[in-house]
């Protein structure tokens, strides 16, 4: 099986807009990456992925999103 990666995003306006504390931005995007390996446990990919905690691979990216848009997305 080939390499699999996580992708974390992360909204850059909670830290640059909303003035959120970087400790609460970080808390955010390790409780969403605990629940989703949570929710799909039990799949194929998850198992593989958290199979060798050495070669575990994570990209964190940073969207910028406004509170509009936000809004109106959802």
């Amino acid at each position: 099986m080939s390499v699999l990666v996580q992708y974390v995003v992360v909204r850059g306006d909670l830290l640059k807009t909303m003035d959120w504390p970087i400790g609460a931005v970080i808390a955010q995007a390790c409780h969403a990456c605990t629940a989703v390996t949570h929710l799909f446990y039990n799949d194929n990919y998850t198992q593989a992925y958290l199979a060798n905690l050495d070669v575990m691979h994570k990209v964190v990216l940073e969207v910028s999103i406004s509170r509009n848009y936000m809004y109106y997305r959802y």
